[in-house]
């Protein structure tokens, strides 16, 4: 089975809202910071940050994004699989592909914000080498929002 990496396209952009809905929805409520990213991944673009999609058996399957923060941090936000295609390895294909992006636009380090009760994500992030945060409440107002992670990137 082949699957593909692939950057935000204008085809591809509603399926961002789709996939994060799914998943949030299923689990959690969406909130207000939701909703602003989800209406317009272009604008996390826009501002610096990248934007990927999962492609598989001719299927967008996931998707992922960077939002940068300032000159040095980039945050991980709205990654998921659609449940179908969960523990097949994907998760960890968007990871290594969101670190090398954030790499190669020269961030020196990669934040995110979890919930604890995900605990396949918290695995992954932790296998990718983040590490946690003594970080108590999210600096977005999420409330779902009870873990968090930064991942220090070298040259």
């Amino acid at each position: 089975m082949a699957v593909v990496i692939t950057p935000l396209t204008r085809e591809l952009a509603p399926h961002f809202s789709r996939l994060n809905r799914e998943w949030i929805e299923g689990l959690f409520a969406l909130e207000t910071a939701d909703e602003q990213i989800l209406a317009n991944p272009q604008a996390l673009v826009d501002a610096g940050g990248v934007v990927v999609f999962v492609l598989a058996a001719g299927e967008v399957v996931g998707t992922a994004a960077l939002q940068k923060l300032d000159g040095e941090t980039v945050e991980l936000v709205k990654m998921a699989i659609t449940p179908d295609w969960q523990g097949r390895g994907l998760g960890g294909r968007v990871m290594a592909a969101l670190i090398a992006a954030a790499r190669a636009k020269g961030f020196a380090r990669i934040y995110l914000e979890t919930n604890a009760t995900l605990a396949a994500a918290n695995h992954l992030y932790r296998k990718y080498g983040f590490v946690p945060l003594t970080q108590s409440a999210s600096r977005h107002g999420y409330a779902r929002a009870d873990v968090f992670y930064e991942r220090r990137l070298t040259p």
